[in-house]
């Protein structure tokens, strides 16, 4: 039978939660035999981010994809994060094509505020599409 690296995360999860912290180790060294035995180490990197992922819902964390034109200082990232105060985790990416200003997606919310956006927002209004 084959997991997805979702199913070994949750199950890990699941684990780790339901044992006492000085039984850690031995749960993840079962894992490890586990994941060698179905040949599913590989799996390692998509396992620990889907880990990751249960955590940070676990804790209340959001993941806020934030994209923009160019790199942007990493202060201004500092600053974001203190703003949201451990209650967000910033993921950034770089994508010219949105010319300026920002994108932000967090869940099922999308805010673009992107100068992309704008411009196609003001070409629909001059041609009376709105």
């Amino acid at each position: 039978m084959r997991f997805t690296p979702q199913q070994y995360a949750k199950a890990l999860f699941d684990s780790i939660a339901e044992t006492n912290t000085e039984d850690h180790e031995a749960v993840l060294d079962n894992f490890v035999k586990v994941l060698a035995a179905n040949g599913d180490l590989a799996k390692f990197e998509e396992i620990e981010s889907a880990y990751n992922d249960l955590d940070r819902e676990a804790k209340g964390i959001r993941g806020v994809d934030v994209t923009f034109a160019r790199e942007i200082n990493p202060k201004i990232l500092d600053e974001l994060n203190t703003v949201v105060q451990d209650r967000a985790e910033f993921k950034t990416k770089v994508d010219e094509g949105i010319v300026g200003g920002v994108v932000l997606k967090a869940d099922e919310i999308l805010i673009d505020g992107s100068l992309r956006t704008q411009l196609e927002d003001l070409n629909k209004m001059l041609k009376g599409r709105v």
